[in-house]
């Protein structure tokens, strides 16, 4: 019996009930609530998760690898702006341009501006700027390589007017600094610039 009465008590009858929760009832009518779960129903269940875990994963991976490039890219334009606006300044406001000579491209870059000596060249992969006896100063961080750049001189002679144009070609390649293949990003810089 599942509950008994207790006693009758001011019109009311009280009863207990006293239910046996089993694992698995003998009976037909609670077999179906309280059964565990079966084998294939355990393999869907993993099979679901693993999917969920699968397509979660991937996300993750993507996300990363575009946010490892987006910072490269950052990086790399970020120094060659900051190249050729420098080299553009000293250029425009240079007296004389000593290296390379007309027809020589070269490695490096020697200029006079204000009467002192500047030179852009390319140590270790990283561009630098000397000025005067100083000692050198990076252009670009660690974090960008710097291949070694050509500096060609142009000159076009007007005979007209007896004037001599000079301009600078700059060519060289910015790169990523980095071992990961989610992280590799590199530009080229080209560009020329017109003195006096």
């Amino acid at each position: 019996m599942l509950g008994q009465t207790i006693q009758k008590q001011r019109g009311f009858t009280r009863t207990l009930t006293f239910a046996k929760q089993l694992r698995c009832a003998p009976s037909a009518h609670c077999k179906s609530k309280c059964r565990g779960f079966s084998l294939l129903e355990l393999l869907i269940y993993v099979a679901i998760l693993s999917g969920l875990v699968v397509v979660i994963s991937s996300t993750f991976i993507s996300l990363s690898k575009g946010n490892g490039q987006s910072q490269a890219k950052s990086e790399v334009n970020s120094a060659i702006r900051f190249a050729t606006e420098l080299l553009r300044q000293d250029l425009k406001n240079a007296s004389a341009v000593t290296v390379p000579s007309v027809g020589t491209p070269s490695a490096t870059l020697t200029l006079t501006r204000g009467g002192v000596t500047i030179i852009y060249d390319v140590s270790g992969g990283i561009l630098r700027r000397k000025e005067g006896a100083a000692d050198p100063v990076n252009v670009t961080t660690s974090s960008v390589t710097v291949s070694a750049p050509v500096f060609t001189r142009i000159e076009n002679t007007n005979t007209v007017f007896s004037t001599t144009n000079v301009s600078i070609k700059i060519n060289t390649t910015f790169a990523y600094n980095s071992n990961s293949s989610d992280w590799t990003y590199s530009a080229s810089l080209q560009t020329t610039v017109s003195l006096y």
